[in-house]
């Protein structure tokens, strides 16, 4: 008998047996009637991001660290090889910034499914000027909705023009696209984060202004709220990011030591980047302030370079609640003596402000670095 000729039945009492969705999603993955046979209902979905450790260069294996069981898994995804990889509703925006010609996709990063999007080089096209004297990085990818789930969903991209960023941009991209749609985001000052929230997209940028925008619609791009907060002036030394925690709009505030030439190095200089504290903010819509939380009950929140994700820790194992977990994700510095991005990462308590290790080992990246994956089905 073929193995895609087993018994239903046979086939989902296999699937109960995986403990992990990694292994679990790649079971279902081997053809068809597998996939519908091993049904979501056989596996209980962790709701847990995975930490995906960072990339080593030419390796066609990524490695995933799962907090509850303190395991890590290697997977074999070399779509994920040399590309930089940005974690957005279960699925990986990928760009290859250092070629022209680029390729961006979206791809699942269990059953390494793909969907191709429009090249980097179409991105850049946009702005007719010379590629090689301007410097462009993709900043921000983020889905609307799950597209394992539903073909109905928008890709927003934010990225940046010229080294010391003069420029902002936004691009959207939607199935059946040829290429990107390009808005340039309103205000005073640099875009800090990005994020889908009720059926809009919302950007915050570091004078505290929180637009809201639709795709395609450069008209509906309006400014929600101008928060009055002596935090905005500290630019240098603090990231933001946008979080829905309960149905609210929520502002993550990360501090941060920044020390030139702590770091022992034989080939010279270095420089030290270490998250201080952190701050949880409601955004008062009417009084345009922020309104700090100090306690998040069972809320969990999980920071890092692409996204910031909540979660209700009473429903997970291996989780603290109240507590924000964070990866390295400052790439406004050379980092190239210390091996690249990743060394500060950790579990942060709103409560007394103490910061615990995450993961029991070092790992950096000059390509992509560590950062959280919500684990999906391919449906």
């Amino acid at each position: 008998m073929a193995m895609a000729e087993l018994p239903n039945y046979v086939i989902s009492h296999i699937a109960k047996r995986f403990e992990d969705i990694e292994d679990y999603i790649a079971f279902r993955s081997v053809c068809t009637s597998w996939r519908i046979a091993a049904t979501k209902d056989d596996f209980d979905v962790p709701r847990i991001p995975l930490l995906m450790l960072g990339s080593k260069q030419d390796d066609d294996f990524r490695k995933f660290y799962s907090l509850s069981k303190r395991k890590v898994s290697s997977i074999f995804l070399p779509e994920a090889k040399n590309v930089e990889c940005f974690s957005t509703q279960g699925w990986l925006f990928t760009v290859a910034n250092t070629s022209l010609e680029g390729e961006m996709n979206l791809l699942h990063p269990f059953s390494r499914t793909q969907i191709q999007l429009p090249s980097l080089k179409l991105l850049l096209d946009f702005h007719d000027d010379d590629h090689i004297t301007t410097w462009r990085y993709v900043m921000k990818a983020v889905l609307s909705a799950n597209p394992s789930i539903t073909r109905d969903y928008v890709l927003s991209l934010w990225y940046e023009s010229n080294y010391c960023g003069d420029k902002d941009y936004f691009a959207f991209w939607s199935p059946g696209d040829l290429n990107w749609t390009h808005i340039q985001p309103r205000g005073s000052s640099y875009v800090a984060s990005m994020i889908y929230h009720k059926g809009q997209f919302y950007y915050l940028n570091y004078a505290g202004e929180v637009w809201n925008f639709y795709p395609n619609i450069e008209t509906n791009l309006l400014l929600l709220v101008e928060l009055d907060d002596d935090i905005f002036d500290e630019f240098e030394f603090v990231k933001f990011y946008l979080v829905e925690v309960s149905g609210a709009l929520l502002v993550v505030i990360r501090f941060f030591d920044i020390n030139q030439d702590k770091v022992d190095l034989s080939n010279g200089t270095g420089i030290s980047i270490e998250t201080n504290k952190f701050k949880v903010c409601e955004i008062d819509i009417i009084k345009g302030e922020l309104k700090e939380i100090k306690n998040m009950e069972d809320s969990t929140i999980f920071v890092g370079r692409n996204e910031a994700i909540c979660i209700d820790s009473s429903e997970c194992t291996g989780v603290k609640p109240n507590h924000i977990y964070f990866t390295d994700d400052c790439f406004e510095f050379p980092r190239e003596e210390e091996g690249g991005v990743g060394r500060d990462m950790g579990c942060y308590n709103l409560e007394n402000g103490k910061t615990e290790s995450i993961y029991p080992e070092l790992s950096t990246s000059l390509i992509c670095p560590p950062t959280w994956i919500s684990p999906s089905f391919i449906l």
